[in-house]
């Protein structure tokens, strides 16, 4: 098979590398990549919402598969015009992305079809969303834009004063939406499934971290570790997720012919009664989410995207084969992500972290001298599985400890702690 992949995170790196070590794999190029990837792929220069290049690129190389995991790409609309030209593609429609791409539209979509999700108002005039905060009964309450960017755009207020900052910030900021909504305590995870638009096959549950220092607190980012699968997530509480989110959500999809194809995941907090609520959906694999999923795939990735495009899913496969245990991801940042990173300097020791765990490149480039150098924010992300959770993040950290360079921090608390009602 000849593999297009879109994107150029750690999340292509490591779809590219593993898809890359498949017996029936061809090329696999991937647009645009980064340099890290080239070590092993063929990286082209189209941008990832260059869609016409990139439908161009396809048929002129005779892709048999293409993979967006670039949500520039989904938004954009790759999709609709791959189909278009008849190209094999997976990932979903802009029209049925859009429960992805704006929290705003997800909200309202949610009410619609009774999924469970936090109460919440969207507002788009400055003083109605400071006059709901101020009216909120119960603190903290979060404040989010409708754009999807995956934390760095979520504020957990714990009183009306920060409240009211945060929402004068965004709105001075040229936001066009702001969404607020009630704090639900409880264990946040995030729940993915492979959907050829009609059916659904679960492919993992993850536990992300996502706040800057241990013990969640600081800032909320678009994440600094996680841990797969969640303990939590049985047979019961499974069957509750797709009878009250993942078929709601496909069926009215549907109605309206934008049956969803690829991966759609759940954000979700479970609490203490074991009830859950939808935080936002996502179009493909967060980071480090994928890695820790890619870690415990026991089946050919490519072979599931195919048949799910074809509309073969459930013929060929009655349920996505993982492995047993637990792996583990941690991201490595160089200076003070989500701040201002740190550039230029060299990263050592990552062929010997690379024999007890995965590696997968985030923001690096090369030297003149061949060295990988931090291009600043989130760096590296280093993955392990194992038998127990345990054995997996000290895998990680063992690993973690043969990288250096200067500025590199990190959260030392991935795998370690449980945060199920904090």
């Amino acid at each position: 098979m000849k593999i297009l992949i879109v994107g150029s995170g750690a999340k292509e790196y490591s779809l590219a590398k593993l898809v890359s070590s498949y017996e029936d794999t061809e090329l696999v190029f991937v647009a645009p990549g980064n340099q890290a990837i080239s070590d092993f792929a063929n990286c082209i220069d189209i941008k990832a919402d260059d869609i016409e290049g990139l439908v161009d690129f396809a048929r002129i190389n005779n892709i048999d598969l293409t993979v967006a995991c670039s949500e520039k790409s989904i938004f954009a609309g790759i999709a609709d015009k791959f189909n278009e030209a008849g190209l094999m593609i997976f990932a979903p429609v802009a029209e049925a992305a859009r429960i992805t791409s704006s929290k705003a539209a997800a909200k309202k979509f949610m009410y619609k079809t009774k999924i469970p999700t936090p109460r919440f108002g969207i507002f788009d005039r400055e003083n109605m969303a400071i006059d709901f905060a101020r009216k909120s009964s119960k603190y903290p309450i979060v404040v989010k834009t409708d754009a999807h960017q995956h934390g760095e755009n979520v504020y957990i207020c714990d009183t009306f004063v920060i409240a009211k900052r945060i929402i004068s910030d965004l709105f001075d900021a040229q936001n066009k939406k702001v969404i607020i909504e009630d704090y639900i305590q409880g264990q946040e995870f995030s729940y993915y499934v492979v959907s050829d638009g009609y059916n659904a096959m679960p492919i993992g549950a993850v536990v992300p971290y996502k706040y800057v220092l241990e013990g969640n607190g600081g800032a909320v980012t678009s994440g600094l570790g996680a841990y797969a699968p969640f303990y939590m997530v049985d047979r019961v509480l499974e069957a509750k997720i797709f009878k009250d989110v993942i078929y709601p959500a496909l069926d009215e999809l549907g109605k309206n012919g934008n049956q969803y194809v690829g991966i759609l995941g759940a954000d979700m907090i479970l609490d203490r009664s074991g009830n859950i609520n939808v935080i936002e959906f996502n179009p493909f694999f967060k980071e480090p989410d994928a890695q820790c999923i890619f870690e415990l795939l026991d089946t050919n990735i490519m072979h599931v995207m195919r048949d799910t495009v074809t509309g073969s899913l459930v013929d060929e496969f009655n349920e996505i084969p993982m492995q047993p245990g637990f792996s583990a991801s941690v991201v490595l940042n160089a200076g003070n992500y989500p701040g201002e990173g740190k550039f230029g300097s060299v990263i050592t020791g990552l062929e010997e972290a690379s024999e007890n765990a995965e590696i997968s490149h985030f923001n690096t480039l090369k030297d003149d001298a061949d060295n990988f150098i931090t291009a600043g924010g989130r760096t590296l992300v280093i993955t392990s599985a194992a038998s127990t959770l345990e054995k997996a993040a000290n895998r990680v950290y063992e690993s973690i400890n043969d990288i250096s360079f200067e500025g590199k921090k990190y959260r030392k608390d991935i795998g370690k702690t449980v945060f199920l009602g904090c």
